[in-house]
């Protein structure tokens, strides 16, 4: 291959005259990387600046793709400047590269301007765009606060025997909230305080009984070196007020609720605290409302979507937990258990899209005024900004509010008397998460759905057909397919061409090897585990659904700031290079996936 011609055509270098763009040929070493081989590793100095004529590399950092170059990109050129590369970069396919020495390279810098500023001016725009101005940043430093920046109290302990007259003066010599405590085979529970004083005022227990007695065990711990973030998402699944802190496995002390908030009394977004003090609906709206700034806050800041999932999924728990005590009395609470379905029950609805909730009774109890309640349930829920379903599957419905046995009757139908709203129906049901009550409603009507399937195996193909019942939007050519006119011309909707196919396949193999986890990523790493899915596989699936998230997150945030409704669609034309290739490679892996489940279910042979 002749560098020169090949050069005169790829900015900046064609900007170059002629006597220097020969110096530059003569200079330029020509490399040919096999697919997956390694171009650069991570943190090396590069000794050339790299031109690409055939094929494409992507930079990996932290198991993700931070960047990708195809023919006529110039690479790395900040690796370059900095004398370290950022990431591992790998070819994609067999590549072909110009390699030009960094000396000849800092000379064209010096000496050229009309070479050097188009360069600079690339770097500084995909700068910029790598590192989005954060407009939170107190919750930024949050993000990043490690456990050990907090105030840890020092272990404060006595044995199990001891009296809780005992205790009590512990801690108050102390100056200590709790303690913990030891009994003779080793475990540790802990006490607080609060369990003193209830123990002796309202249980009328004898200030000498053993302070074992009145201690919770089974403790709740993180080591000193994690973020507080999960200390404060760990708190609110728990719906407790203290973690024991760890270093290397010794207890180093009590990371207490009122430290944590201390250490974040200037942030804002503390929901859980909200919703937990909330009084009123009035008041549990207010906390809902911040729900959108904390996405854009954490997304802003460069959270994986995986872990805001999970906390806002701990929060939306809470949320709507919280809203029940608020409207349902007591004794319905005992004897019912609200559950949320679909992606909220996945841990994957990220901003407000539509309801997804049902109410199991337990067999035999009536509430006269059990229509009034969910009602006021759904409509208080499209106050705080969900909106309701469009298929109406809400606590509202009588369809999804009725006792286990009644549900139980639903699950037989669903899967003996298949049909398509039976099949959809089915696939809700299966990721539904308990929120309030008992837990158990929910827990055996699970059991129920597996006892049934287990006489039912032509079930799984049958459900597993939904997986290839929308078209892929990549045409022959890898371009995109979009819509030709009306609302959505020129977008692509996200959910139906690569979301749900992965999800739902997923799904249904989940389903097929009774697998617990509702998340769709903790599914594909238990079926990777099982050797369902092949490491290969299950890195691509998770990569290509991280992915088509992320960018229904951005678009959907950019589309709310703009006062646009929600949904799925998606211009191609409005993303960067980058975001466009690795959607590309993602409808690529959907379609690989289809294949697949086709294969799994032997799908060609159901009708």
């Amino acid at each position: 291959m002749e560098p020169r011609p090949q050069l005169s055509r790829i900015p900046p270098f064609d900007r170059l005259p002629a006597e220097t763009l020969a110096r530059v040929a003569e200079a330029v070493d020509v490399l040919f990387f096999r697919r997956d081989q390694t171009v650069l590793t991570e943190q090396e100095a590069p000794d050339s600046l790299y031109v690409l004529t055939q094929g494409s590399v992507q930079v990996l950092a932290g198991g993700e793709v931070i960047a990708r170059y195809g023919p006529e990109d110039c690479f790395d050129l900040e690796a370059l400047l900095r004398r370290r590369s950022p990431g591992r970069i790998v070819a994609r396919e067999d590549t072909v590269c110009l390699a030009l020495p960094r000396a000849e390279f800092l000379y064209l810098l010096a000496e050229c301007p009309e070479f050097a500023d188009p360069l600079f001016a690339e770097l500084a725009g995909r700068t910029a765009g790598s590192r989005p101005v954060d407009t939170h940043g107190e919750l930024a430093g949050f993000m990043i606060a490690k456990i050990g920046d907090a105030y840890v109290h020092p272990p404060l302990q006595v044995t199990a025997a001891s009296s809780i007259h005992e205790a009590a003066r512990a801690m108050r010599d102390n100056r200590a909230t709790s303690l913990l405590v030891v009994r003779e085979d080793g475990e540790i529970g802990i006490c607080s305080g609060t369990d003193l004083r209830n123990a002796v005022v309202i249980e009328r227990r004898s200030p000498d009984a053993p302070v074992g007695d009145i201690a919770s065990y089974g403790l709740v711990s993180l080591e000193e070196d994690d973020f507080l973030f999960n200390a404060l998402l760990t708190m609110t699944r728990h719906s407790i007020s203290r973690v024991v802190i760890r270093h290397d496995g010794a207890i180093r002390g009590v990371l207490e609720q009122v430290d944590l908030l201390s250490y974040l009394s200037n942030h804002s977004h503390l929901i859980a605290v909200q919703i937990e003090r909330a009084g009123s609906r009035e008041e549990l709206a207010k906390a809902s409302h911040e729900l959108t700034r904390v996405i854009e806050a954490l997304h802003g800041k460069g959270v994986k979507l995986r872990y805001i999932g999970q906390l806002l999924s701990e929060l939306n728990k809470k949320l709507l937990g919280k809203l029940f005590t608020l409207i349902a009395p007591p004794e319905l609470i005992d004897n019912a258990c609200l559950v949320v379905m679909g992606s909220e029950g996945r841990e994957e609805q990220i901003l407000k899209t539509d309801q997804d909730n049902a109410l199991l009774l337990r067999d035999g109890y009536t509430h006269p005024g059990l229509d009034a309640i969910t009602q006021a349930f759904t409509e208080a829920l499209v106050a705080f900004g969900y909106p309701p379903c469009p298929g109406n599957i809400m606590v509202s419905n009588p369809y999804w509010t009725k006792p286990l046995g009644a549900f139980k009757d639903e699950i037989f139908n669903w899967i003996k008397r298949p049909s398509e709203d039976g099949f959809m129906h089915f696939a809700i049901f299966f990721d539904a998460m308990p929120v309030a009550g008992d837990t158990a409603l929910l827990d055996e009507a699970k059991r129920y759905l597996h006892q049934q399937l287990q006489s039912n195996s032509g079930f799984f193909a049958h459900f597993a057909r939904a997986t290839v019942s929308f078209e892929t939007p990549l045409g022959f050519f890898q371009n995109f397919v979009t819509g030709k006119d009306g609302q959505h011309r020129d977008e692509l909707d996200l959910k139906k061409g690569g979301i749900f196919p992965l999800t739902h396949g997923v799904r249904s193999l989940a389903l097929e090897h009774r697998l617990e986890p509702t998340n769709t990523l903790e599914r594909i790493e238990a079926l990777e585990a099982k050797g369902v899915l092949t490491p290969a596989r299950a890195a691509g699936l998770t990569e290509a659904l991280t992915m088509m998230s992320t960018l229904r997150l951005t678009t959907g945030l950019r589309k709310l700031k703009a006062g646009l409704p929600q949904d799925n669609f998606v211009n191609p034309n409005e993303l960067n290079k980058l975001e466009r290739e690795l959607l590309r490679d993602s409808f690529k892996i959907v379609n690989e996936f289809k294949k697949f489940i086709t294969f799994h279910f032997k799908l060609n042979l159901v009708t």
